[in-house]
């Protein structure tokens, strides 16, 4: 528990209820991770965190919201995973942030089928954490070709790009991580510059046409994958 050089410090009390917190959303944490929302119960959690089940309810307010918050640590989690430096092209940029998407994915497999992809079992306050997690992203993505994500003529494209990707995700998680990071990540950078060329049809502003050349040049000094039998 955090305090400024004001402030009283926490008393017994208070940090021993932050352990209790703490104990909860990490065992909600590993149990989400293993299994749907739905196969989960109050009563598991609280045993998996050794404390009483009512506590769940004094800090969480019952299973929804602790799923929720489950969401956006995971989620806080893969932002900080895949945070980059500025170095290089923009191209080369989008291209490490998406690798670093999928590998975090990839050593987090179970969280990541459970909490972070898989978005249509979500309840309604969960969903509202995932669709924040999605925002978050599209702004990552777009700050890196310096386009404003907020946009209007970026909505729906870009949408439809983290939608698809997070789609191939999955299936490339039950597919045994098949094809490979780097194919992924190829699939992932065709999807986008098809999106940013949809905006770009609706509202063709120098921004979009700047980050879609970069993307282009990007894609053109990368050697040519043999042709299928070479």
């Amino acid at each position: 528990m955090s305090r400024t050089a004001t402030d009283k410090p926490p008393t017994k009390r208070q940090l021993a209820a932050e352990q209790t917190r703490q104990k909860l959303l990490d065992a909600a944490l590993d149990n989400f991770s293993r299994r749907p929302y739905a196969e989960v119960t109050v009563g598991e959690i609280a045993r998996s965190a050794g404390v009483a089940h009512g506590l769940l309810s004094h800090h969480f307010n019952g299973k929804e919201n602790l799923y929720a918050e489950v969401v956006r640590k995971i989620n806080g989690q893969l932002r900080a995973a895949t945070q980059i430096t500025t170095e290089g092209s923009a191209e080369a940029r989008v291209r490490r942030h998406l690798s670093a998407h999928f590998d975090f994915l990839a050593a987090h497999e179970d969280a990541a089928v459970n909490l972070i992809l898989r978005r249509a079992e979500a309840t309604d306050i969960a969903w509202e954490a995932f669709e924040a997690t999605r925002r978050e992203g599209i702004r990552g993505i777009c700050a890196l070709l310096n386009l404003d994500s907020e946009e209007p003529s970026l909505q729906l494209p870009m949408r439809g790009f983290v939608v698809v990707c997070d789609e191939m995700a999955l299936q490339w998680l039950r597919n045994g991580r098949s094809p490979s990071t780097g194919a992924m990540v190829d699939f992932c950078m065709a999807f986008l510059v098809g999106a940013l060329e949809a905006a770009y049809g609706l509202t063709p502003t120098r921004a979009l046409r700047a980050a879609l050349e970069e993307l282009r040049r990007g894609r053109q000094s990368r050697p040519e994958a043999p042709a299928a039998g070479r």
